[in-house]
């Protein structure tokens, strides 16, 4: 195998790419590394995916089970992260939520005469999921009570929070800490382990081909997965400088340092440590009509490569 191909995007659930990318780890592996960063691509990275030009991808577990439910070849072989997510809400609401609780969505609409109103990531991703399983099967509100605006990405959801459009968000780090350091009028309220425990997020889905045919290959990269966990881990000095290398003036260490002593950064590489609330993604995006019918685990996942290393 003369060229690995691997695709990524700069956020925080993709934290292992970085450090790999930044520390030399892709260097240790046998073939040359050919990167390709999607956050401003018109070609997403499941397209690329599909077409079979990509061997490693680093997204979203969502995208994976929507590929997985069309028998795309390649399986899950590490976890980035898990309980990654915080429910973010104006402080207003805030007050509340913490006297109230679920009848504080009733509450809001009795005195603003209004839907409480959620940004988030679009339709398919691991936040508007997580959002609709928080609100539907934990807290059971009714549509009725709230509005959901998708949007393009992270930028766009921050940008409509300071500017007051809506009233909170489901997000991931570093967004909660970037705008706690700007004095936003926003409170974490609640984060995806209190209700989910094991919320899966971004992972490393490796083409069939890579384990099938270039085994050791294969193996080589989950341990360098794994060692990047270890660097964030123990290193988190590194993995910020890392991340904030990928997002240029976008994110200053300074605030990635401070957001990866949030307990919504959880680095893992283990994927056995996600796949049960996948199955609850998976019932979820069934529920929502984003794929036809459920996906296994075992289409999913792929244990053995981290199993041998761990060994």
């Amino acid at each position: 195998m003369d060229t690995l191909s691997i695709a990524f995007k700069p956020p925080f659930p993709f934290l292992q790419y970085h450090v790999m990318n930044q520390e030399g780890y892709f260097e240790e592996l046998d073939p040359d590394i050919e990167s390709t960063n999607f956050a401003n691509k018109g070609l997403t990275i499941v397209s690329a995916y599909s077409d079979g030009d990509i061997d490693l991808a680093f997204m979203g577990i969502t995208p994976v089970i929507k590929m997985k439910s069309k028998d795309v070849p390649g399986k899950v072989t590490a976890a980035n992260h898990k309980n990654g997510f915080v429910v973010f809400a104006h402080e207003d609401f805030a007050a509340l939520w913490d006297e109230h609780g679920a009848d504080a969505f009733q509450m809001f609409r009795e005195e603003k005469g209004r839907k409480f109103k959620f940004s988030t990531f679009p339709k398919g991703s691991v936040a508007f999921i997580l959002l609709q399983y928080w609100l539907r099967e934990e807290l059971g509100i009714s549509p009725d009570l709230v509005d959901i605006e998708p949007m393009a990405g992270g930028s766009p959801v921050k940008r409509s929070l300071l500017s007051g459009n809506v009233d909170g968000t489901v997000i991931m780090e570093p967004i909660p800490t970037a705008l706690e350091q700007r004095d936003a009028p926003y409170e974490r309220i609640t984060w995806a382990g209190s209700f989910m425990s094991g919320q899966p997020g971004g992972v490393m889905f490796m083409h069939d081909r890579l384990w099938n045919d270039h085994p050791d290959i294969a193996k080589s990269v989950v341990a360098q997965h794994s060692r990047a966990t270890e660097t964030i881990q123990k290193q988190p000095t590194v993995a910020a400088e890392a991340v904030s290398k990928a997002k240029g003036d976008k994110l200053p260490t300074k605030i990635a340092q401070k957001a990866l002593t949030s307990k919504a950064s959880n680095y893992i590489s283990d994927p056995a440590q996600i796949t049960e609330s996948t199955q609850l993604f998976v019932a979820q995006m069934e529920s929502l009509g984003q794929i036809d019918s459920g996906v296994s685990n075992d289409a999913i996942f792929e244990q053995s490569l981290y199993d041998n290393i761990a060994e």
